[in-house]
């Protein structure tokens, strides 16, 4: 697998800027993960990961154990 794959992930929920933060946070956490973008304005989050240790299942429970539903965007 790549280690530099890249997800754009849809976020419910994020309202307002300090979300962008929250996301951001829940994320970085997440290991293998090397970037987070978080577009708020597109509701969107693009991350730039180890597909091998952070696959977009991961990625997407983080988000929702901080409080975000997400999916890939199609």
């Amino acid at each position: 697998m790549n280690p530099n794959d890249e997800t754009l992930l849809k976020v419910e929920g994020m309202s307002c800027r300090s979300c962008v933060s929250h996301i951001n946070t829940a994320l970085r956490k997440v290991e293998g993960v090397q970037d987070v973008n978080v577009r708020f304005e597109h509701r969107q989050v693009l991350v730039k990961h180890d597909a091998a240790t952070a696959n977009v299942n991961i990625l997407i429970e983080a988000l929702r154990d901080a409080g975000y539903e997400s999916a890939p965007t199609a």
